[in-house]
């Protein structure tokens, strides 16, 4: 009933601590990200560098509170400035101030550093288990928004509601620690945003893909570039391929490579090869795993399906 759910949706959640948050983001880190940028605050201000990207993060994490909630919760304003009154409008000016590439650095120097505190616990085989998927962001309707970034069409010539920007992102499979992330225009396919995403994907790992990322193009480059840097991705239904070795349930085979792909990057072979090793799915289904772990011996296909 929706009488009974309303109050689900209405009720306040307790205030986040903080402080449990600056032990594992700590204020070396934001100053460091300011300098690389040359955004550090010179002259006082209301609203300095330091306290506008807590300011951010902390917008971002709790988007159910009101900026002046946050400000509040954080006390963010300088403790000698009390008598001075922080505006919605001079917080959204400290904000532009800053701008992304500070927020960018923090975000990559901290996802490297967290990644480095775990990355022997979650391992298989001595390879880094990741993931790659995408999804989209509903954002504010505003005609800015709408002109850049689009919006998704429905039958009939019907629009979204709301603009819409594309995400993909790579991840640590056990953790779910956001290692890198592309985003932009809805229009732009999520295998474009994921090339870009190759360089981020590290030597000796095995990255998971959903199947809408199957594709000569990506896992070639991927699988083709550094040190032991593998796929799995699920099959789709029209996959066709050739068995090369092994049998039907585990088994080396061939793929062509389509004519597109190859004239969008000549450097594509004909064909190209992968594992694929056949699935029950916990409906019952049986699936391929399509994988670059050729070697059987230290993959065993088992293992490879949990």
């Amino acid at each position: 009933m929706l009488s009974e759910s309303l109050p689900l949706v209405t009720v306040d959640l307790a205030a986040p601590d903080w402080r449990r948050l600056g032990e594992h983001l700590p204020a070396e880190w934001i100053e460091a990200a300011l300098n690389y940028s040359g955004k550090a605050s010179i002259r006082q201000r209301r609203l300095p560098a330091q306290q506008v990207v807590w300011l951010v993060i902390a917008l971002a994490l709790y988007r159910h509170r009101s900026v002046r909630q946050v400000l509040a919760e954080l006390d963010l304003a300088l403790p000698d400035l009390e008598d001075r009154c922080v505006t919605d409008s001079a917080a959204t000016q400290a904000r532009q101030r800053l701008g992304e590439e500070p927020l960018a650095w923090l975000f990559a120097a901290s996802a490297r550093r967290w990644h480095q505190q775990d990355e022997q616990r979650y391992q298989f085989k001595g390879l880094q288990l990741l993931a790659m998927d995408g999804t989209t962001l509903k954002l504010a309707d505003s005609s800015e928004n709408r002109d850049h970034f689009g919006a998704p069409h429905y039958v009939g010539d019907a629009t979204a509601s709301y603009p819409h920007a594309r995400l993909v992102t790579l991840c640590v499979l056990d953790t779910q620690l956001v290692l890198a992330a592309r985003f932009g225009i809805y229009r732009q396919s999520e295998i474009t945003f994921a090339r870009d995403l190759l360089a981020d994907i590290p030597d000796h790992s095995l990255t998971v893909f959903d199947r809408g990322f199957l594709g000569a193009e990506l896992l070639c480059k991927l699988s083709g570039n550094g040190l032991e840097r593998h796929f799995l991705v699920p099959a789709k239904a029209n996959t066709r391929w050739t068995l090369i070795e092994g049998d039907e349930k585990d088994g080396v085979v061939e793929m062509k490579v389509s004519a597109a792909a190859r004239k969008r990057d000549p450097d594509l072979p004909a064909h190209w090869r992968a594992r694929a090793v056949l699935t029950p799915t916990p409906q019952g289904r049986l699936v391929y795993l399509l994988t670059s772990l050729l070697d059987r011996r230290r993959f065993p296909a088992d293992q490879l399906r949990q």
